[in-house]
């Protein structure tokens, strides 16, 4: 809903018709055959006037509109249009509702527009009063686009949005995960109109524009938010027929977790949590401290003054002053390569790498989180109020920014100290839930490895077991048992000889063997893994368990020629020879497993806000990251919440093994690991 965010689109005409003639766009088009055909270059496009409500009679006329409306097939298109993108500092505006085709289904509703003079509008209270009903009746459909920012601008309003049957940019999302679902995007891509944008009213003074949207003319703002839900609605009718032609899973998907799940995610992010901000201060200075204390540690171990950010000086150095193996790097257009991947190689072959790496970690967990956290509290909550992003990863996992706070590593002593920052409500105790090796049980799942399926239902460990397997033995030490959780989880994400034998330490012949007799004794999961990338070449896209697609795009270099192909026919070794790039077959391969592990958590993140609701348990989810869940809970509901979370994660769906959930409580985050 409103803003920039979506890019939204302005009419901009003085004549009953204009031909909108269309741009080319980036956006991948869905795969397969069942993709939306082309649209034309050109298209005419009707002149929209929406009314504009600014008197108790015309509100009361609408409002009857509305409540006539109960077509869940073609909902009433609702918009906010605010002062930010914020949604905790963002003022509302106006209202755009949408109940048909044409310009006489068209509202625009000004509540706080500027100008000298001020256009005539309801007050905001008024307006509010009015619509509430409506807003939260779930009897009456409505179709938004990214509604979980209007859902956001009304809950600091006081009020519940319910009835979405629509969310256009998740609805895109599910079509296909690799496109852009801006509302611009679309309306280009599907119907060749490319109207105005939202940075063409508000921007800079000097070029015109206003300042905020309140201040752009009440005639060009209702025409503008008019074609914003115009076109919502126009595509939540298309994309809900073409959502069925693909089958009946995408329309399950949305109707049953992402559609629920906003709702779910505006709560959290409403919410927020809470930060000690004294304690990330004395955290900054300490590793301030501690960077001067490398950074002079490095320059001696080189025995050379340089820069350690500059990635010029520091190839300098490494391959040319010090004559470190150039094989280990590669040549970029300032010199050599010295990225994470070379400095992990080259960690032993002098004393000044391992320093540079620890500096450059310290560095960057202090500008990101350290330091930044601090300055992302809102005044008016006292609490981080993070992004979560529903609609931009190909795999269908969540995302976060503003902070991200999914990329947290926990590796290091000091990583793991930042989780320290994350406290509860005052008096509340933190819980977090996370759920064990479910990447690894959904591949077994959908391999089949009867080995694994066992080994999961007697509660054997899965890590201990393929290292006995593996080195042909009874009993296996601690060291032996990492040797196989590296090779478990690696799997799955395609490593080779190479990467396992940097990660275990053992020679890159020893990995090889050790990665060929795990395909023997694991016969179904190399089966399994292959056929996902064979399915990828021939159809174009992959599933997850409940029907999510990761589309993937092979037209070049001739190999277009595999679509269509019987998957089984398809020579993978042919394939990789014709240009295939290996990233992209091992993406394929491993995104039904973190696919379906993203489907789960969100079917279980719906299920348990309803639970809590509905049980009126004192306890909130606050974060979602990767597998784990993050609750604030008082402490006396803390052993009933916990029994609850760890119930409705592993209840979530059924598999052929078993789901399991570990969990932490404490006074802050770090304490619940």
């Amino acid at each position: 809903g409103g803003l920039a965010a979506n890019a939204h689109l302005l009419a901009k005409a003085d004549e009953e018709t204009r031909t909108v003639k269309g741009e080319a766009t980036t956006s991948a088009q869905p795969s397969g055959p069942e993709a939306p055909s082309e649209v034309s270059a050109s298209q005419t496009q009707p002149l929209l006037r929406p009314g504009i409500i600014q008197t108790l009679d015309q509100l009361k006329a609408l409002l009857k509109q509305l409540m006539n409306c109960r077509d869940s097939l073609a909902p009433i298109a609702l918009d906010t249009e605010t002062t930010d993108l914020n949604p905790f500092r963002a003022q509302l505006v106006g209202i755009g509702l949408c109940w048909g085709p044409g310009s006489d289904d068209l509202a625009y509703i000004p509540v706080s527009h500027q100008g000298d003079p001020i256009p005539e509008q309801l007050p905001l209270e008024t307006v509010l009063h009015a619509l509430a009903p409506w807003l939260a009746s779930g009897e009456h459909p409505k179709a938004l686009q990214n509604a979980k920012y209007d859902r956001l601008i009304l809950l600091r309003h006081g009020l519940p949005l319910a009835g979405v049957v629509m969310d256009t940019l998740l609805a895109d999302y599910l079509r296909d995960a690799a496109a852009k679902h801006g509302l611009d995007v679309m309306a280009q891509r599907d119907y060749g109109i490319s109207p105005t944008l939202f940075s063409d009213l508000v921007g800079k003074a000097k070029e015109g524009k206003a300042s905020n949207f309140s201040e752009v003319p009440l005639e060009a703002a209702a025409q503008y938010c008019g074609m914003d839900v115009h076109l919502t609605r126009k595509l939540a009718i298309d994309l809900n027929q073409q959502l069925e032609a693909l089958g009946p899973q995408l329309p399950k998907l949305l109707s049953k977790v992402e559609l629920p799940l906003e709702p779910v995610l505006a709560v959290m992010e409403a919410t927020g949590i809470r930060i000690d901000v004294p304690y990330l201060e004395a955290l900054s200075s300490e590793i301030g401290t501690n960077l001067e204390r490398l950074e002079a540690s490095a320059k001696e171990a080189a025995e050379i003054d340089f820069n350690l950010a500059s990635p010029k000086q520091l190839g300098d150095l490494l391959f040319n002053t010090l004559g470190l193996d150039r094989k280990k790097s590669r040549r970029t257009k300032t010199g050599y390569s010295t990225d994470a991947t070379v400095l992990e190689k080259l960690e032993h072959d002098h004393p000044v790498v391992p320093l540079v790496l620890e500096h450059r970690v310290l560095s960057k967990l202090k500008s990101t989180y350290v330091d930044a956290l601090p300055q992302l509290v809102e005044a008016e909550t006292g609490r981080v109020h993070t992004d979560f992003n529903q609609a931009v990863t190909a795999t269908g996992r969540l995302s976060s920014s503003n902070p991200n706070l999914q990329n947290i590593p926990v590796r290091t002593e000091y990583s793991r100290r930042i989780r320290k920052a994350f406290l509860p409500q005052d008096g509340w105790i933190l819980l977090s839930a996370d759920y064990s090796q479910i990447e690894l049980r959904i591949l077994t799942h959908l391999s089949g490895e009867e080995v694994l399926q066992q080994a999961y239902r007697d509660g054997d460990d899965v890590h201990a077991l393929t290292a006995r397997l593996l080195l042909d033995k009874d009993k296996v030490s601690p060291d032996e048992r990492r040797l196989g959780k590296t090779i478990n989880f690696g799997v799955i994400y395609g490593m080779g000889a190479q990467r396992f034998a940097r990660e275990t330490g053992v020679s890159q012949s020893e990995a090889k063997d050790f990665l060929s007799k795990y395909k023997q004794r694991y016969p179904k999961v190399f089966a399994f893994l292959e056929l996902q990338e064979r399915l990828a070449l021939s159809q174009g896209y992959v599933e997850t368990i409940l029907g999510r697609r990761r589309p993937f795009h092979f037209d070049r270099n001739g190999l277009g020629r595999l679509n269509g192909m019987d998957p089984l026919e398809i020579n993978l070794e042919v394939a990789r020879r014709g240009g295939m790039e290996a990233q992209q077959l091992r993406a394929a391969a491993n995104a039904p497993i973190q696919g379906s592990s993203a489907d789960i958590i969100k079917l279980a993140m719906v299920q348990l806000q309803a639970k809590l609701e509905s049980n009126n348990l004192p306890a909130r989810l606050l974060l979602q990251v990767h597998d784990e869940l993050v609750l604030e809970t008082e402490p006396e509901a803390l052993a009933v919440v916990e029994t609850l979370v760890v119930q409705t994660m592993k209840n979530a769906i059924e598999l052929s093994v078993p789901l399991e959930v570990e969990t932490g409580s404490g006074n802050n985050w770090m304490e619940c690991k």
